[in-house]
């Protein structure tokens, strides 16, 4: 087989392949500066536009979602972007650029300061939720539930959220669960058990095409960043998810028999006006068009 000369080089500790660079001694993958600066720039340049071509944007996502090899948040911050493009048909016709997709932009940038490299080998030692009693449930015409070992919280669907999609009630939970407990969950792998199984992918990939359920996508991944949480998801049967499953059907005496070595009350939820729980529940609302106060 011949050689060709430019593609060969030595042993090294640091190689460029497939538009990757694998760094041996840090043991990680990492964009090359020539990809991560272009990245960059072109993220400020769109972040200061108003509008820009079909093909200037499909040739940012194209990047964005190559760089979503070692960036690892960067799927939730994708759908936006691609969702502006649907509908347009010519190259050469021009998107206005939202609030939200240059907010994308911005927490883009930061991921690229932050994520711009992958570790080769993750630790094995994945914190599977059941070793720490970490479950969430919802009953969609009655409430939602957590129980993380003896922590326990749960609460009452608003009647505008009832007629809800139940893959987000499913998910609410979980993302409410990282906002109360993400300090206990901090700098750990988590495994995240749900008997939905499109809350697992949605999980696991980051990304749906549904907004109301991104609402929900980027609170997550925002939490995880925010207190180092690597995480994924797996399928429970129900039957396995007693505890919460009572819990969110509201039928506190009944979670207290099965579980005695629970706390005697419950952890707070944040109430109106509290906390970064409320912003992800307004910004819910508000994409589904629910005015009153929750």
């Amino acid at each position: 087989m011949p050689i060709t000369d430019e593609k060969t080089v030595s042993p090294v500790t640091c190689l460029q392949f497939a538009g990757i660079t694998l760094d041996t001694i840090n043991m990680h993958a990492r964009l090359p500066e020539d990809k991560l600066e272009r990245c960059r720039v072109l993220l400020t340049e769109f972040y200061n536009k108003q509008s820009v071509t079909l093909k200037e944007l499909q040739s940012l996502i194209g990047l964005l979602n190559f760089a979503c090899s070692v960036v690892l948040p960067g799927c939730a911050f994708l759908r936006r972007m691609i969702d502006l493009t649907k509908g347009v048909r010519k190259p050469y016709h021009h998107i206005c650029l939202t609030r939200q997709c240059k907010e994308d932009f911005s927490l883009w940038l930061n991921f690229l300061n932050s994520f711009y490299a992958k570790l080769f080998f993750l630790s094995a030692n994945w914190l599977i939720s059941s070793h720490i009693k970490l479950y969430t449930d919802s009953a969609g015409s009655l409430g939602y539930a957590a129980v993380l070992g003896k922590r326990w919280f749960f609460g009452h669907w608003p009647d505008s959220w009832k007629s809800l999609n139940i893959t987000i009630l499913e998910l609410f939970p979980i993302v409410l669960a990282t906002e109360i407990w993400g300090t206990i969950m901090c700098n750990h792998c988590i495994v995240f058990f749900s008997d939905n199984h499109a809350v697992v992918d949605i999980i696991n990939k980051k990304t749906s095409r549904e907004p109301k359920v991104m609402v929900l996508v980027r609170r997550l991944v925002l939490n995880c960043h925010k207190y180092n949480i690597l995480f994924k998801s797996k399928h429970i049967p129900g039957i396995l998810n007693r505890e919460c499953d009572l819990l969110s059907r509201l039928q506190v005496d009944k979670f207290k028999l099965l579980a005695p070595h629970a706390d005697v009350q419950p952890t707070p939820v944040p109430s109106s006006g509290i906390g970064s729980y409320l912003k992800t529940l307004n910004a819910l609302c508000y994409i589904t068009g629910v005015t009153q106060n929750v």
